[in-house]
This record gives C-alpha cells, structure tokens and sequence, in this order.
C-alpha cells in the first residue's frame, strides 16, 4: 500500500532542492533548511506545539542554586547521621540540581503532577490555564516533557516511577512516557479506586478510578511481591484432619502437544475409570512420580492402553504425529480390592499429596499448603482497590488529625497509596523522591515503612511555595510526623529544608558565587550534615594545611571532602589513606546545565 504522505513529503523535500539552488543567500537558506526540518520530523506519536516556560529562560541567564534554611532543620534521631531533604522552589530547577547530586542513583520517584482539568489546577508561568486557552495541551505536555526527561536520567538502572493522572491528559502523558521512557519500560497503567461511593458526573458516568502510569528504567524490571490477605489465606483450611492447612490445587499444565510423554491414562481406583487430563493439558509429573504418590491408594502399574487415538485427540495432533510407546498407570490388583483400599484411606482422613475428590468419587487433584506459600506473597495488579490502598477522602481525614481539623490541601493522597508503591518498588536503603510533593504524604509513608521493617529510606521532596504550601504544608507535616502528633509516636528522623536561589552567569564572581553553596550540594548528594567535626570540606592548598595540622582533634572523623585543585602532599595522603575521602565533581561548578544531561 502507498505511503501518500511519504510520496508528498519527498516530492516537497526534491523542490527545497531546487530552491536551495536558486537561493543561495544565509536567509533563504536557513528558512528552506527550517522548512525541510519540519517535513521530516517524526508523524506518528505525540507532536505538540513547543513552549517555553519563564522559568527555562532564568537558567539561561542564571544559574539555579540551593540554599538551606537553618531554622528549618530538624533533629529527631540523635543517633543518626543521616538526613532527608525538603526543596522549596521552582521542581525543574530543584531537578536540574538533582542531576548533579543523583544522578542514576534515586530508586522510586513518584509524582502527583496537576491533572490540567481547565479548574485552575495547572499554572503555567504564574498564571492559571483554563479551557479557553488553546494551547492549554501542549503547555502542559512541554511542562512534563522537561521534568520527565530529567526524572529518567535520575533513576538507577532498577529504579521506576509512578505517576498519577486523570482521564483528561492519560492518553498524552502515555504517548510522552513512551518517547521519553520507551515501550519496553511500560510496566502497567494502575487504575486506582479512589473513591468508595459512586457520583454523579457531567458525563454521565461516574468518575471511580484514576491512573498512575508505571515506567521502569530497564526492561524486565519486576515488583516486589505483596503479603498476602487474610481473605487470601482463609482459603486454605483441613476438610480430611491434615495437622496443616491446604487448599486445591490442578495436577496439569498446558502444552500437551509438545510434552505428549505426559499424556495418558490413569485408573479410578473408586471407579475403574480411566482419567486422562483434558484437551490441550498434560499430567505435571512424571510418571514415576504419579505412580508413587497414587500407589498409596492403591496398587497400580504400567500398561499399553493401545489408546494412541484418544492421546493424539487430547494433544490436538494427528494419530501419525502421536508418541508411540506411551504407557498407562493401572491398577495392579483387583478392582474391588483397590476400592476397598481406597475408602479405606479416606475414611483414616489426613489423604496423600494426590487426593481423590468428591469423596473419592470426582477426578484427581494435588495439595498446596498454606506453610509452602505464605511467605511467597502475591503478585500486585494493575487495579488498587481504596479497601487495601484508601480513598481521596481518606486521606483528607489523615490531614484533618494531623493539622488538627483543618484540611490545607485540597487534593492529597492517601498514605496506604505511597506505602503500596514503596511495598512493589522500594527496598530497604532505597532513595525515593517526590517532585509535585503537595502535602508531603509520600515523605510521611517513607518514614512509616521504615519504622515497619527497620529500613533506611531517604526521601527527597521538591515543592513551590504558591500559598506557602512548602512552609505550612509540607513541611508541617514532616515535622509532626517526626516529632509525634495526635495520638501518634514520634518517628525518629532527620529533615534539612533548602530553597532553590540562582547566581548570575554573567557575575565577576561567579566562582565565589557558586562555593557558597557547595556545602549545601554535598549534603544533599550524600545526605549528611557538613559539621565540620565528623565532616569536613577543604577547598584550597592553605585550608588543607591547617587541616593537617589539627588533625588529631579530629576524633570522630568520617569523611573529607576536597577540592579538586588540592594538591595532596604524601604526608597528607598518609594521613588520610583509612579516611573516606571525595573529590567535590566538576558538575558542583558547571555553568552551563546541559539540555543532554551530560554534566561531567
């Protein structure tokens, strides 16, 4: 079939030629050159018109920063080094700094963007988009295309995030992570149940789920497994006496054609009657295996059946492409003698592994025990009922206790959402960040999990500060949550607060400039508190010096960072060879943040 638009887009492509020829001028060509560009970029998945957003223009005359607010730190583990992170400011400057500092090491990253609704949920260069403004797709495309493109430079090769979304962009956001995360990376559109009663909509259908799209940073990535519910495992129980409890389980498995050794007959030793699995299944063991654990029934054998027709039926092949050979199990002794057996096994109660079902009267089936399973989990869905992971309103009553009945939020998630997400994606020592933090619920369930299993998560979590959401939302709520609120233990945990700040690419003393905040940088990638005691910075030759000098007042020493301009001398090198010691990278100092990424 002809590609039309192939044949005119070449057609097109052959008269700029001609007209390259004709126009040999800078300006003509540039414009033809602008022109052929446009023809051959990419027809097929998302195109949108792109936008340029105030806060892209100050990095290119500016260079983001970050500084951090001390009054706002917070010690609630005195036993710990170790530090989360709250960043106020503008996410995609707090993410361009992020590269530097994180770059492929952040394991889950989740974000509650605005769903663009056209209800003044989505600001684009401080001013609300609305349903009449008709670039209101594509601004918010090119808003997530810059965040997302970043976010995946972020994660650590098993790393993936989850996003949450409506109905109203789901369709675009999936075409955009697709580009940006790529086809094999999809992992599932969760559709998650957050509401608990239906409501009347506009459209006439009422609203019940949302989607959080879930991307991987490699292909194959696999969740964690779930625990098991109690609902789950009230299935399993002893109908014949077993000291343990079990439940039913199939003793066949598809691909009869390919595995025909395993398809044959067995003997009732109730009935007499010859049981073959059913059409396009196999027996899924052995027949040494079967024979063993039926023979403690009754007494049985190997016989040909010369049944070759009824096998190649079941395998869905002809008689002349049927393995010849292919024995019976029989029974090796009377039928009424294997019978009397049989009940009487029954009857004693605690049946063999293969059991006979309907009172000895059905076909034959296998145990699984509950001890053999339980502690495999289970393998999550792509839908999240509210029972196992809340509801919107839900989670606006776990805001109402914790800021004490006022709800400052309007739209947060429900805590036992983040906490599925760390459930399938997190492990212990695994760092999560959250860049449309909102009301820090996914900073909360960080530190819940920990307490749960003893684990050593770090969050990281970037905000604005429109309505001093930052101030007296999110960072409100860590704070409770770490000191204890409403009937809740305090959770021991450490909080620094920075703001995103900018220095001038054309400043005298743009180097100056950008040490001031070097301290801020190093805390943040290795999260820790720069105290000058344990840990120490040391930017110049005379600083290093001193340093060596003092050195035995140092008893607690961890680590020192130093400047790469320092030039060791042997005995300094001595004297540092069992601490741990870092090189400050060159990106702390990088003018220029690359669209590519490429920071050193």
């Amino acid at each position: 079939m002809a590609n039309l638009s192939q044949i005119k887009r070449e057609q097109m492509i052959s008269f700029l030629e001609k007209l390259k020829e004709q126009h040999s001028d800078d300006e003509s060509l540039i414009a033809i050159n602008q022109i052929e560009k446009e023809l051959t970029s990419k027809k097929y998945g998302l195109v949108w018109e792109e936008h340029e957003e105030e806060v892209d223009l100050k990095i290119q005359t500016h260079i983001p920063v970050f500084t951090e607010v001390m009054e706002r730190e917070i010690v609630g583990d005195l036993d710990s080094e170790e530090y989360n992170f709250l960043l106020e400011g503008d996410n995609l400057h707090s993410l361009k700094l992020l590269e530097k500092t994180h770059r492929g090491k952040i394991d889950v990253i989740y974000i509650d963007p605005p769903y663009n609704t056209g209800h003044s949920d989505f600001v684009y260069d401080d001013e609300f988009i609305d349903r009449q403004d008709g670039f209101s797709h594509s601004k918010w495309i090119s808003f997530m295309n810059n965040r997302l493109l970043v976010a995946k430079r972020l994660l650590s090769v098993n790393g993936a995030i989850f996003i949450s979304i409506d109905d109203n962009e789901q369709a675009a956001l999936k075409l955009l992570c697709d580009e940006i995360f790529g086809l094999d990376c999809f992992v599932a559109d969760i559709s998650w149940q957050r509401t608990y009663s239906p409501r009347n909509d506009s459209k006439g259908l009422s609203s019940e789920v949302e989607h959080i799209l879930l991307y991987s940073k490699r292909e194959n990535w696999s969740p964690n497994k779930l625990e098991r519910t109690n609902k789950m495992n009230s299935i399993y129980k002893s109908p014949d006496g077993d000291p343990k409890a079990w439940t039913s389980s199939s003793i066949t498995a598809p691909s009869a054609s390919s595995h025909q050794g395993m398809v044959y007959a067995i003997q009732h030793p109730f009935t007499g009657e010859y049981i073959y699995p059913t059409a396009g299944r196999c027996w899924s063991l052995e027949q040494s295996q079967m024979i063993e654990n039926l023979s403690k029934w009754a007494k049985y054998k190997l016989q040909d059946l010369n049944d070759s027709e009824k096998r190649a039926e079941i395998c869905g092949v002809t008689i002349r492409e049927i393995r010849a050979g292919v024995l019976g199990i029989v029974l090796d002794e009377p039928l009424s003698m294997a019978k009397m057996n049989a009940e009487a096994v029954l009857k004693k109660g605690n049946w063999p592994y293969f059991y006979f079902t309907n009172n000895g009267k059905g076909g034959i089936r296998r145990k699984t025990y509950l001890d053999d399973i339980k502690d495999k989990g289970r393998m999550p869905t792509n839908y999240w009922p509210y029972e196992e992971v809340g509801h919107t309103d839900g989670a606006k009553k776990e805001l109402k206790v914790i800021f004490d009945s006022k709800i400052p939020f309007d739209t947060p998630k429900p805590l036992a959402l983040m906490e599925r997400i760390l459930a399938i994606a997190s492990q212990k020592d695994s760092i999560v960040l959250d860049f449309f933090a909102g009301s820090g619920t996914m900073g909360h369930a960080v530190l819940l999990k920990n307490r749960e299993d003893n684990g050593n998560r770090k969050f990281i979590l970037c905000t604005n500060n429109e309505n001093g959401i930052c101030e007296k939302v999110t960072y409100e709520r860590i704070r409770k949550v770490i000191c204890g609120y409403e009937g809740n233990k305090p959770i021991c945990s450490n909080l620094k607060y920075y703001k995103t700040d900018f220095v001038a690419k054309d400043s005298e003393e743009i180097y100056d400039d950008l040490l001031e905040h070097i301290e801020e940088m190093i805390q943040l990638q290795y999260g820790i508190k720069i105290d000058n005691k344990k840990y120490v910075i040391i930017m110049g030759d005379e600083e290093m010096d001193d340093f060596e000098k003092s050195f035995a007042d140092y008893k607690d020493l961890q680590a020192v960072f130093i400047n790469q301009d320092v030039l060791l001398s042997t005995s300094q090198e001595n004297m540092l060879r069992d601490i741990n010691t870092y090189i400050i990278p060159d990106c702390y100092f990088d003018f220029e943040l690359r669209e590519a990424g490429e920071l050193w």
